[in-house]
């Protein structure tokens, strides 16, 4: 019996930033066992002193480090797991070179061609600032950065952390060529602050520099590979549930819940905000297609909301395991897609 203070798998959730299924599923793994579990319950309980390893799980989830490599960072040998990691990142980015390269092949272009698009520089400093949120709050993972993705059909501005994207698509005129250049997030807030003060500019990319012609300093792109965003959005399934609501309202519920995780309940000219041991809240919507419910992590999901503009939000469900697609009818081409919570 440990003499540190027990908490329950719902409080140190809470605490790490994890929930309790994924708890549940490191524990099956071997990974982040509890210090103790109820013979009579099977109620699993963790003492603080677990929190530090969990928040490195929480990190390496985030960049998508698999299980097996997690133990070789957190049990292996002292002074090793320096050593796995950039093995890992190394990999990972001879594999994006390699990737990047054979897609070119296949489009009948350069790998190292260049690309430029003119557009207005004040939509550009509101798309920079409006994906934001998604971006990782740990300074240190490939994805605490800003994508900028220029191609024929326009330029898209991107930001994820894995757990939910946030996509912002501009019209431009005179594009030639696509390109994508990763920047990081105090230097994507700096080209948004000199945004502000042009109208139309001029965006040339080569070389993982996006420079402005004589309007702002170029900026440098960092190296690091990206998700591609357009092949994931382009594989997504068909909706079959679609419901208009207040985005503020759909926002306080799931606040009021005070609960980590929610159910969204899309019914009939409603969706209902759900939680265990907690209030539940109904909002009126329209609503088609049929019933669905979908468990959705609440700080995710309110950050989503926050990015959506206007009065309403679109939530477009394929089903209650698939990305809950988030658009606002009042903003044409945002578009954020949320992952629901395992189950």
């Amino acid at each position: 019996m440990t003499s540190s203070p027990l908490l329950t798998i719902g409080a140190f959730a809470r605490a790490v930033g994890l929930t309790a299924s994924a708890l549940r599923h490191y524990d099956e793994c071997g990974l982040l066992p509890p210090a103790e579990v109820d013979d009579a319950t099977g109620y699993r309980y963790y003492t603080p002193d677990l929190a530090a390893r969990a928040r490195l799980i929480v990190l390496m989830r985030a960049a998508g480090v698999p299980i097996e490599v997690m133990r070789r960072v957190l049990d292996g040998p002292a002074g090793e797991a320096g050593a796995v990691l950039t093995a890992l990142v190394e990999e990972r980015a001879t594999d994006a070179a390699r990737a990047r390269a054979v897609l070119c092949e296949v489009l009948g272009e350069d790998a190292a061609t260049g690309a430029r698009a003119r557009v207005d520089a004040r939509s550009l400093a509101a798309a920079l600032r409006q994906v934001r949120p998604a971006a990782d709050g740990d300074p240190t993972t490939q994805l605490s950065t800003v994508l900028v993705d220029v191609a024929a059909d326009g330029v898209d501005v991107v930001a994820t952390n894995r757990y939910w994207m946030a996509i912002r698509s501009l019209q431009s005129g005179e594009a030639a060529g696509s390109g994508r250049v990763v920047l990081g997030l105090a230097d994507a807030a700096r080209l948004a602050d000199g945004l502000d003060d042009h109208d139309i500019i001029d965006l040339e990319l080569a070389d993982g520099r996006l420079g402005f012609g004589d309007e702002l300093p170029a900026v440098v792109g960092r190296t690091t590979p990206y998700p591609a965003h357009r092949l994931l959005v382009a594989g997504l399934e068909p909706a079959i549930t679609r419901a208009v609501a207040p985005t503020r309202g759909l926002a306080d519920a799931v606040a009021r819940s005070g609960r980590a995780e929610v159910v969204l309940e899309l019914g009939t000219a409603a969706i209902a905000v759900a939680a265990d041991d907690a209030p539940r809240h109904e909002l009126a919507a329209a609503v088609s297609g049929p019933d669905l419910t979908v468990r959705m992590g609440s700080a995710l999901l309110q950050r989503a909301l926050g990015a959506c503009l206007g009065a309403e939000v679109l939530l477009e469900v394929a089903a209650g395991d698939r990305a809950v697609r988030l658009s606002s009818p009042y903003q044409p081409g945002f578009l954020a897609l949320v992952m629901p919570a395992p189950r």
